[in-house]
């Protein structure tokens, strides 16, 4: 048995070989067989296959429904090994690899990610194993354990690939897609898989505890603590960046949207669009603290006064995140719901507490703010903010203020906090088992202020609404106002949950005796009601009401007690409140008798105690309005009276309405009396009322209505007003609307609306602006609105503190345009000078550069840089602005550093100037060797290095310089100087000292000066001092003392004797003395220059006797050159001569000579061709009788110059003589001897061939077809005469050759093409264009008098024809034309017959025979056109004209739509004409565009049987513009006929009309007109369909079948 790698399916094999499945969580599929194996399965295993294997040595694959995938045959292993039965199989987890037990031997297969197919991954052996039993893979994959037969158990280590990452966790990948990730230090692993089998890429670990792993398309995130894994599909670019903050889940960033992923989870947890993914503000919560409404489900308590039940409950998961830097959102994770807190400055800082209810919130102002997300309300609770923290696991915050460690108990109470003064910054809060403790850093130190943690655990029963463990904890802190304000909201809460007995304690623990007292009958008349009733007390209406009565929630009460029936009691407690009026109302509606008394006691009650205000609202609520405006008049409040009079729209009395108004202005309501004056049209009382009562926005709209006058001067007492109470930039509207600009602009500035002041200011003119600009712009200049700020600057005419500003800003170019734009020359050079010298005063040395340059007075920068002695600055001024003075700059700063001692500055100035040879002296006249030497070596090269060495020897002499040189590696350089400028005694003794080896060459070197010199004495010694006696020996050689000469060489260089002797030789043989110089070149052993003067000097005698006495061995070639000599002189170059010459070799038996003699005899030297031939005989013969080895070549070489002398039968000859046959006939051929080449290739059949078939080619040639038949190649005859372009004579030889009629079919179609050629249009003159239509109707009737081939090739040449023939413009259709097409038809047709009787291996496919009949129709119909007009039978050439629209690929489309809109015309159908025509005009267009856009095909969109085509054709049917005018110009005369219908009839209204042509159809078609036949009208006759009416037409009038052309009579 083997389970599935999901574990929700079990495979078993059984002995008779099936397999069976069962699903577990599937009940459709069960259990069922999905493999019947050829042999007992005893190895089985389920991976991503299923593997079988037994006793038959075959390991096969299948799918999970028995499907087979592949089939290993291991009877013959790659190692000669036999491979016995498989006992036991595994897989590995990821189920990609399976290993097999056999014997002694473990199969590995693995399954090839890319393709998917498995593959064999080879054999592991294991000596004295034996068979396996029993295996099974470890679930992480790092193990495999194998059990034998011998009871054995081994344990295999996997592993594809180990590493060590960070030397601190080992990556162990037990397969491709998946990987065992181990922490060193403590040996915690954690196993990375990829569910979906994807291979992993990459694995990294951040902060030594998270798991990041890559594949292609998935991301694997793992946490070592909780050892949670999570996949979700991913498809990055290595560019996320990845945030850790939080335990639980882990934070993407990645273009722009940030991704959280909780661990263990398969899917993100939720995406956030935000570019701020700092940890300060980003607050991510998940599950750390129930909400408060998950606290109640155990208590069954309630929230938002419903009933909580566990169904409502769902994970408290949120984020909290900045949109943009001053608007946060918090987004629920799990209802995807979010809540958006706009703010009005920067927030640095937020976070969420553990229930995710509360939001802390910091802004950049320092400014700290909660926010309560259930009530969305928003609180600040500290300013100067430098540090917050929630406490955690709790609602208690932490912050600090200055010096102030603020701790708020009570979050919910934001004016509750405890003030503890600190001395540093707080670092962070620590909160253990002990207790929480906030860590302050004071510097040197660290202090430690514990917090109350009684009173966070109180907060935290609080938020979990444990009310009695709060009450215990309150129990044991002594009562504080803190404290007291914790049992009041103890007490608050207990009082909304109901608990009695706690709020006893909370209000007896605050002092509360009558709070206490009165639940404490709440509490009696609870258990009252449990011991009558035996329900719980809590739901007595009676403590219920009670209870809603301490809550101030009236109504409530009102409501129990009514619902009860108590509504006396309900009175009563109203009166006992002293609501009366409540009173009254329950009693009202309850319809109580004693109503009217109730009303009327409550009424004198009023007026007793004096309430007349309460009194007149009952008298208004009983509409007694005059009583009640009295009453109001009594109790001081006009304001009411007047209110009361204007509801009800009260007229009279008068009288009362005067002292209401009278009242109200004593009051000093004003805005009152003003509305009521106005409601009793007093409208200059009521303005009045309202100026003096300030509610101007009441004037000025009464004013607008009545005093317009005013309006003006009442916006600005209003402006004035809003003034004086600080409500500036309110009053700003109103000025402007008075047109008082100044005030305006005064209160923008006043309420620093500088953009609205602005605006203002550019509206007034002249001066009085100007004071205001400037105003503005020192506004915009602090605020950094510098734009701004220079066009106020200019505005207020203050140019130079736009030039100032921009100065201070280092916007030079600006500052200079602006002083050029508004400022004199000079004003600007000044100002700006100023201005440079303050800033080079301050030390600001480039801006006072940069302003200097501004105004060109680079000479004051200049001298600005060197009053300061910057240098480096200097000279890039006079660099950049006075290029022409830089090198004297550098002079003068060399100069100076010099005498200043500051030498290396020197060095760089006089290098700058190229005055390099100035700091060499500097240096040297300083004794500074060394520097001197490195500048000059650097600057000057080695030439300037020597100079100065050989002034350091002269300076302080040769023994100490040396050191300098040895120390700078000069030695050598410095002897090569001296020796080279003749100081030869210093550098012999530089040499000497310090290198010896260098000695010869100084000796050679003073030896040459010497020789030089003339002093050759001297010059010897020398010369043997150096070892060069050679040297010494050519130094007399060539002043011609042979003696000294000798003497040298004798002494110490004997090799030179023969030089001397040979040197002297010449010199005589240069004088003419030849004999001395021959005994002298005989003493030097020299016997060959001898020669070679005697040869010079053409003394043949004396060389012939010199060569035979003393180099035998060259006299021939002396012969030879004397020979070539002669030659050259016009003597010996007769046959004779060669003869002569030869036989004298010949006798000397000198047979290779003798060859070469004769072989020299050439063309140049011997005209006669026979007497050359002879010659050359004579070389072949002594090479065949003596030099056997040099036939061959002489022979070749003979037989090239006879083919170059056109001697080729006898080069023949000689070829054939060595055996080259083949080079024979060769020259035979090329030098066009046949019969030679006949006679030579005799006995040969291959060269014999080879002779006829180039003796053909001659006759091809030649184009001798009379001797080409003879020699019986006719078809070679006829193919010459084709190529020459005789065709009688092509077709008298092949009638006479009686040739085949395939044979004869290449000559017809060879005929035809080049007839095609020769025709290839009419664009050229007339003439040349008749000429082209001859050659078509020749090629017509070629075809039909010389046969038409019936082959698959011909149809290509025959649709050529077609389209040639019915493509011809109108100027090309002579009155030959129709006959033309005429006999094209009967070809076509009569071709037809031939190839349907071909037999079947040889017929046209189905394409071809299409092709071919639809160019039998097209010329059918075409020949039926001219025929049925030749017969005036208009209506069918009109029919034929249309059925050819539907060949476009035949005719080209003008051609068709012309001859069928001219057809239509004739035949009186001017519609279709019209319609046709019109189309031939758009075709015209559109060729002479070469382009087809211009085509509209909406008229024939419905025409489906014509193919409407964007190919155009490549030039007009009718060729003159005229002819096409004439058509165009009827066209547009038609367009405005309004008889004329201009479009296509619907299909079904075209039966039996011309239109009938133009829509396709399923029916036969009409072998006369080719419309289609409906079945009525339908005739069968000569193997075709035809219309009866038009075939009998088309009969009577042709007496002959439309189609066979046979005799024919009509048929009704």
């Amino acid at each position: 048995m083997s389970c599935n790698p999901t574990g929700d399916a079990v495979a078993s094999a059984h002995l008779d070989g099936t397999v069976y499945v069962f699903w577990f969580e599937n009940s459709d599929r069960g259990a069922h067989l999905i493999i019947r194996h050829n042999c007992v399965p005893f190895a089985l295993a389920w991976g991503s296959s299923i593997v079988v294997a037994g006793n038959n040595n075959q390991v096969v694959f299948y799918d999970e429904d028995g499907g087979e995938e592949q089939n290993f045959d291991m009877s013959e292993t790659s190692d000669g090994n036999d491979c016995r039965e498989f006992t036991a199989a595994a897989t590995n987890p990821t189920g990609d690899a399976v290993v097999l037990g056999n014997y002694n031997s473990l199969f590995i297969f693995t399954r090839n990610k890319d393709t998917m197919s498995w593959e064999d991954k080879g054999i592991t052996k294991v000596e004295n194993m034996y068979s396996v039993t029993a295996m099974d893979w470890k679930p992480d994959g790092d193990k495999l354990a194998v059990g034998t037969l011998c009871g054995v158990a081994d344990l295999y280590d996997i592993c594809v690939k180990r590493t060590m990452y960070k030397g601190g966790f080992e990556m162990t990948y037990v397969s491709h897609s998946q990987v065992i990730v181990r922490r060193v230090e403590n040996n915690m692993r954690i196993i990375i898989r990829s569910q979906y089998g994807r291979e992993i890429l990459k694995t990294n670990i951040y902060k030594k505890r998270y798991v990041v792993a890559t594949t292609a398309d998935t991301l694997l995130l793992g946490d070592f603590e909780s050892l949670k894994l999570s996949e979700i599909q991913w498809h990055g670019n290595g560019s996320e960046k990845f945030i850790f903050d939080y335990s639980s889940a882990c934070i993407i960033y990645f273009a722009g949207e940030v991704t959280i992923i909780e661990y263990g989870q398969e899917e993100p947890l939720g995406s956030i669009r935000t570019s701020f993914t700092n940890s300060h503000v980003l607050s991510l919560r998940i599950n750390e603290r129930k909400p408060k409404h998950l606290d109640l489900i155990d208590r069954g308590g309630s929230f938002n006064n419903q009933k909580i039940v566990a169904s409502d409950a769902f994970d408290n998961k949120k984020v909290a995140f900045l949109l943009d830097s001053q608007t946060i959102c918090v987004k629920d994770l799990c209802t995807q719901t979010s809540v958006t807190i706009a703010h009005d400055s920067k927030v640095d800082w937020l976070e969420l507490n553990g229930r995710t209810d509360l939001l802390l919130f910091r802004d950049k102002r320092r400014f700290l703010h909660i926010y309560n997300l259930e009530l969305q309300t928003r609180s600040q609770l500290l300013n100067f903010c430098t540090y917050v923290q929630w406490v955690p696991n709790s609602d208690v915050v932490v912050a600090q203020n200055r010096t102030n460690l603020c701790i708020w108990y009570n979050i919910h109470a934001p004016d509750q906090i405890t003030i503890h003064a600190i001395k540093g910054d707080i670092e962070e809060i620590e909160r253990s088992e002990k207790g929480t403790d906030v860590i302050v850093d004071e510097g040197m130190q660290q202090a430690v202020y514990p917090l109350n943690e009684a009173l966070i655990d109180y907060g935290s029963a609080m938020e979990d609404q444990e009310y009695i463990k709060a009450m215990d904890i309150l129990e044991s802190l002594t009562v504080t106002p803190e404290v007291e304000a914790m049992w009041r909201q103890l007490h608050a809460a207990a009082i909304a949950a109901g608990d009695i007995r706690i709020s006893q304690r909370c209000a007896a623990a605050t002092g509360d005796m009558a709070t206490r007292k009165f639940l404490s009958e709440v509490r009696d008349i609870e258990v009252k009601s449990e011991a009558e009733t035996g329900m719980s007390g809590s739901d007595y209406y009676l403590v219920r009401c009670k209870m809603a009565l301490l809550q101030k929630d009236l109504h409530l009460a009102e409501s129990e007690l009514l619902n009860q029936g108590k509504v006396d009691e309900c009175i009563d407690m109203y009166q006992k409140l002293f609501k009366h009026d409540e009173a009254i109302r329950v009693a009202e509606q309850a319809r109580h008798p004693d109503v009217i008394e109730m009303r009327q006691a409550y009424f004198a009650f009023l007026l007793e105690s004096n309430q007349e205000e309460r009194a007149a609202e009952l008298k208004v609520r009983e509409h007694d309005f005059l009583q009640a405006i009295k009453l109001y008049m009594k109790g001081g409040m006009p304001g009411k009276a007047a209110q009361v009079i204007l509801d009800h729209d009260i007229q009279q009395p008068v009288q009362m309405l005067d002292e209401v108004a009278t009242a109200l202005t004593r009051a000093g309501m004003h805005d009152k009396a003003g509305d009521f004056y106005e409601r009793l049209n007093e409208l200059q009382r009521a303005l009045d009322s309202y100026v003096r009562g300030n509610a101007f926005r009441k004037a000025v709209e009464l004013a607008r209505k009545c005093f317009p006058f005013r309006v003006v001067e009442l916006q600005e007492h209003w402006g004035d007003y809003l003034v004086s109470q600080k409500q500036i930039d309110m009053a700003i509207n109103h000025y402007i609307e008075a047109k008082v600009y100044q005030k305006a602009i005064e209160a923008a500035l006043t309420a620093r609306q500088y953009a609205k002041a602005l605006q203002l200011v550019d509206a007034v003119d002249g001066d009085a602006a100007r004071p205001y600009y400037k105003q503005l712009a020192r506004h915009y200049e602090e605020n950094r609105q510098y734009d701004l700020a220079e066009r106020c600057y200019v505005s207020a005419g203050q140019h130079h503190l736009a030039v100032e500003m921009h100065t201070k800003l280092g916007n030079w170019e600006i500052a200079h345009k602006i002083a050029m734009s508004y400022m004199s020359e000079g004003e600007v050079t000044l100002l700006y000078i100023n201005q440079a010298q303050k800033l080079e005063a301050k030390g600001s040395l480039k801006e006072a550069e940069k302003l200097y340059l501004a105004v060109h007075e680079k000479d004051l920068v200049v001298n600005m840089y060197k009053k300061h002695r910057r240098f480096d600055d200097m000279v890039r001024i006079v660099q950049e602005h006075r290029p022409e003075m830089l090198k004297e700059t550098h002079q003068f700063l060399a100069q100076t550093m010099e005498m200043e001692g500051s030498l290396k500055e020197a060095e760089h100035h006089y290098v700058e100037a190229q005055e390099w040879h100035s700091a060499v002296s500097m240096y040297r006249s300083n004794e500074l060797w060394d520097d001197a030497i490195r500048v000059a070596k650097f600057h000057g090269g080695i030439v300037a290095c020597k100079r100065v060495t050989i002034a350091l020897l002269m300076a302080i002499g040769v023994v100490e310089g040396a050191k300098y040189l040895t120390k700078h590696g000069l030695v050598e350089a410095a002897l090569d100087h001296a020796a080279e400028n003749g100081a030869y005694d210093m550098a012999i003794e530089l040499a000497t000292q310090n290198m010896p080896k260098k000695l010869p060459e100084v000796y050679l070197k003073h030896a040459l000066f010497l020789e030089d010199d003339e002093r050759f004495g001297e010059a010897e010694v020398e010369f043997i001092k150096a070892n060069k006696p050679k040297e010494a020996v050519e130094m007399y050689v060539h002043q011609k003392d042979w003696d000294n000469a000798i003497r040298v060489a004798e002494r110490y260089e004997p090799v030179s004797i023969p030089d001397v002797y040979a040197a002297h030789a010449k010199l005589m043989a240069d004088e003419g003395d030849f004999k001395l110089a021959e005994e002298l070149y005989l003493s030097a052993s020299r016997p060959e220059l001898a020669l070679a003067m005697y040869q010079e000097t053409n003394d043949w005698s004396n060389a012939l006797r010199l060569a035979q006495l003393h180099l035998p061995h060259r006299v021939a070639e002396v012969n030879m050159s004397y020979q070539n000599s002669q030659a050259r002189q016009g003597k010996g170059n007769t046959k004779s001569d060669f003869i002569k010459i030869g036989k004298s070799q010949e006798q000397s038996k000198q047979w290779g000579q003798a060859i070469d003699t004769y072989l020299n005899a050439k063309q140049n030297k011997i005209e006669s061709v026979a007497d050359l031939e002879e010659i050359w005989e004579r070389a072949i013969e002594l090479a065949r009788n003596y030099l056997p080895n040099r036939h061959v070549e002489v022979a070749l070489e003979v037989s090239r110059r006879l083919v170059d002398l056109n001697r080729e039968e006898s080069a023949a000859d000689i070829l054939f003589e060595i055996g080259r046959h083949e080079e024979a006939i060769n020259v035979c051929l090329a030098g066009k001897h046949y019969e030679k080449a006949k006679q030579l290739s005799h006995g040969n059949a291959a060269l014999r061939r080879r002779v006829e078939e180039a003796y053909q080619g001659h006759l091809v040639s030649r184009e001798d077809t009379k001797e080409l038949v003879e020699l019986g190649r006719s078809d070679v005859a006829i193919d010459v005469l084709a190529k020459k372009g005789e065709w009688d004579r092509v077709w008298e030889v092949a009638a006479k050759e009686k040739l085949s009629a395939a044979a004869l079919g290449k000559y017809i179609l060879m005929r035809v093409e080049e007839l095609l050629r020769e025709a290839p249009g009419s664009n050229g003159p007339k003439g040349q264009a008749q000429n082209a239509n001859s050659r078509l109707d020749e090629a017509v009737r070629v075809l039909q008098r010389r046969g038409s081939p019936v082959t698959v090739q011909a149809i290509d040449t025959y649709r050529k024809l077609v389209c040639r023939i019915l493509g011809r413009s109108n100027e090309e259709e002579h009155s030959e034309h129709a006959s033309t097409v005429n006999s094209l038809r009967e070809i076509l047709f009569k071709l037809a017959g031939q190839y349907r009787s071909l037999p079947s291996n040889q017929q046209l496919d189905k394409k071809t025979n299409a092709e071919f009949l639809e160019m039998l129709m097209a010329v059918h119909y075409q020949n039926m056109m001219y025929t049925c007009r030749s017969y005036n039978l208009r209506d069918l050439s009109a029919k034929c004209s249309v059925t050819l629209l539907k060949y476009p690929d035949l005719i080209p489309q003008d051609k068709a739509f012309y001859q069928a809109g001219m057809a239509c015309r004739e035949q009186g159908n001017i519609n279709l004409s019209f319609l046709l025509l019109n189309r031939y005009v758009d075709l015209t267009e559109a060729i002479d565009a070469s382009d087809s856009s211009f085509l509209d095909n909406t008229e024939f969109q419905d025409a489906d049987a014509i193919p409407l085509q964007d190919t155009l054709p490549k030039r007009h049917y009718l060729d003159s513009e005229d002819d096409r005018e004439e058509v165009r110009t009827w066209v547009l005369s038609v367009v405005t006929d309004s008889s004329v219908e201009q479009r296509l009839p619907p299909r079904e209204q075209s039966r039996n009309t011309l239109y009938e042509g133009l829509y396709s159809s399923e029916r036969p078609t009409c072998i006369v007109t080719g419309y289609q036949i409906h079945p009525a009208d339908m005739l069968e006759v000569n193997n075709s369909t035809a219309n009866r009416r038009d075939w009998n037409a088309y009969v009577v009038k042709s007496r002959a079948c439309p189609w066979t052309g046979q005799a024919q009579n009509p048929l009704y």
